[in-house]
């Protein structure tokens, strides 16, 4: 039996190889922040519950009816899923031996099962603590300042001002500017973080209350830093680069534990209800790291946690030594869904504050190339050091010479150290030169895209296009360049710290991937090269088996093979037969995770009913709008 879905065949062998080589809340204080990711899943139980005994091959679940993406590259008519385990993969027929009395039949008619999906790189504590208050996402200056108005009349100006999601497309070169938050709140302090949460935008009030005056020191000069007006001096209110955000945020208007631990629980089950079983936490940073792995800690111990994390220490002070603390992590004991120990790098910035590294000058700004937060000589210390005592690193690089250094560095390790079953990669990938193309695969360095990104919008139109010209902005994002040569390609969407939007859908992420363009935009032109798209089948691999590579889970998870855990996705359509700009309209409809329910559609599923002596299927059946 061979599938053919969009007028091709399943994944040849060659792209699996290469592929496989990615709550409720508990404090009002944070009810606007999460309300704005949308209302939370009903609540269901972790456990599965039995009331019986069951014979030696019993299943928990069985799926049949349906199409099933195994990313395996073999087609599959049923799956079965016993103590947490996938105990079969194959035809409907032999299946029918496992089902028992307590096994939940579910008949996908015409659904879609697959892999649970991975995040390659993500921030849910830093979004759990700075998605907060009004979203001022619009495209225009007008428009935002409208939006906090409206604000303003509606809430007053009592205790402080939070907000998020501002684009850099709606402001000048020069960024937002106090001058246009001091008429509306003078005595209010007020903060609001751009988009991508790289940036704020602060009224006079919280500069003062933070310490953020003339003179003040820069965290990271030329890279993150306070903007000045070029006669007085005086900060403007445009504050760049995330060190610089968070010393504002700290200082302003700080966050308590207890809140960011809500609000974590929160955006973790809608992290479920999209379908995400296993996530790479790229960097915690509002808290020590420490403190944020007891969170995920602490709702594992408490039947809560429903996904598994991967963790790391972010090295993006070049005076500090990363090697002692991720040291301590990776000796921390660990748990059975949470542990950590690879070394995040941030290597460079965003080309919307010239902080990219490129390796020709911006062209509306040509004695600018971008720089370094790591020095190349630091960096390739650190990697080789890292990398002696094997760990895994990861290396933010937006810009064509951060990739170049970037592979120099693991190149270098490699050499010095000899082989190992390293599994280093590069995240962000805006530019790569072409002759870099090939060392990925050649060095197994794991290409981590957000991509999501790689469309025309308004950010691409206003800021890429400008910073980088027409032919540097028109050769981006080259993910099945990468793909032919063997890389492995992860997906991860970088939430909440991605300059497109602010969305964590995986489903987001792999129609533009396809298309390379806008969700549901077929008739916007592609962004260009237009042959860089992925077919669907690669795409969905890049956000289970790719993305479970780059976390050392693909032994576990990813694919839907015997003997992984069971994390399984049931989409209420099969995404195989949709037009490819309609990908983003498919809704989740059950996510397990070690084969126990983590979210479920209200009504989408049946509840399981005592089976006669055969035991009947139970129907999907979406629920009403």
């Amino acid at each position: 039996m061979s599938w053919v879905w969009n007028g091709r065949m399943s994944a040849t062998a060659a792209e699996i190889a290469a592929l496989s080589r990615r709550a409720l809340l508990r404090a009002s204080a944070v009810a606007g922040g999460i309300a704005a990711l949308g209302s939370l899943p009903e609540r269901r139980s972790f456990a599965q519950i039995r009331t019986e005994p069951r014979g030696p091959q019993e299943a928990d679940f069985v799926f049949r009816g349906g199409a099933i993406f195994t990313a395996e590259g073999k087609p599959a008519e049923a799956v079965a899923v016993r103590n947490g385990t996938i105990s079969y993969v194959g035809s409907a027929v032999g299946a029918d031996d496992l089902v028992g009395r307590s096994t939940r039949t579910i008949d996908l008619d015409g659904k879609l099962l697959l892999p649970g999906f991975v995040e390659g790189q993500i921030h849910p504590i830093l979004g759990a603590a700075l998605v907060q208050g009004v979203n001022v996402q619009y495209a225009t200056r007008q428009e935002t300042l409208d939006a906090l108005k409206a604000w303003r009349d509606r809430v007053g100006s009592v205790g402080s001002v939070r907000g998020y999601g501002w684009c850099y497309s709606a402001f000048g070169p020069y960024g937002p500017s106090k001058s246009d938050l001091d008429p509306l709140w003078p005595d209010t302090p007020v903060v609001l973080l751009s988009v991508d949460m790289r940036a704020a935008w602060a009224n006079s009030t919280a500069l003062e209350r933070a310490g953020i005056v003339r003179g003040v020191h820069d965290p990271i000069p030329g890279l993150s830093f306070f903007q000045r007006d070029a006669g007085s001096g005086e900060p403007t209110g445009y504050v760049i680069g995330l060190p610089a955000v968070l010393q504002l945020v700290r200082a302003a208007m700080p966050i308590d534990s207890r809140t960011i631990a809500a609000a974590l629980e929160g955006w973790l089950a809608r992290a479920a209800a999209e379908g995400i079983t296993s996530l790479f936490d790229a960097g915690i940073e509002v808290v020590s790291d420490k403190e944020g792995l007891s969170f995920y800690e602490s709702l594992e111990q408490t039947g809560r946690l429903p996904c598994r994390i991967v963790a790391c220490h972010l090295f993006n002070h070049p005076e500090i030594d990363p090697m002692p603390k991720v040291r301590q992590l990776r000796d921390r004991s660990r748990t059975g869904l949470v542990r950590a120990g690879a070394l995040k790098i941030a290597l460079d910035g965003t080309e919307s504050h010239y902080t990219a590294a490129l390796l020709e000058p911006y062209a509306d700004w040509p004695s600018a190339r971008g720089g370094l937060v790591i020095n190349a000589s630091l960096l390739r210390d650190t990697v080789m050091r890292a990398d002696a005592e094997g760990f895994d690193v990861v290396i933010k690089t937006t810009g064509d010479r951060a990739v170049r250094i970037a592979l120099d560095a693991i190149e270098a390790a490699a050499r010095a150290n000899g082989r190992r079953g390293r599994r280093h990669a590069l995240t962000h990938l805006g530019l790569i030169a072409d002759e870099d193309l090939p060392r990925f695969a050649q060095l197994d360095v794991i290409a981590q895209f957000c991509a999501q990104s790689a469309v025309p919008d308004a950010h691409w139109q206003k800021i890429t296009l400008a910073r980088l010209g027409p032919e540097r902005a028109g050769n981006g994002y080259r993910l099945a360049s990468l793909l032919r040569d063997g890389t492995t390609v992860a997906f991860g969407t970088d939430w909440p710290m991605a300059p497109h939007g602010v969305s964590f859908r995986p489903l987001d992420a792999i129609e533009v991937a396809v298309t390379r363009r806008q969700i549901g935009q077929p008739q916007e032109t592609a962004l260009s090269p237009a042959d860089e798209a992925l077919t669907l089948e690669q795409a969905v691999i890049a956000n289970t088996l790719g993305a479970a590579r780059l976390l050392r889970l693909d032994d576990q998870v990813g694919s839907i093979a015997v003997g992984k855990r069971a994390d399984l996705v049931v989409l209420d359509r099969d995404i195989f037969k949709m037009a490819p700009h309609q990908i983003h309209e498919a809704k989740v409809l059950m996510t397990l995770m070690n084969g126990a329910v983590r979210y479920e559609r209200a009504s989408a599923l049946t509840l399981p009913v005592p089976l006669p002596d055969v035991a009947a299927p139970v129907a999907l059946t979406p629920s009403r709008p």
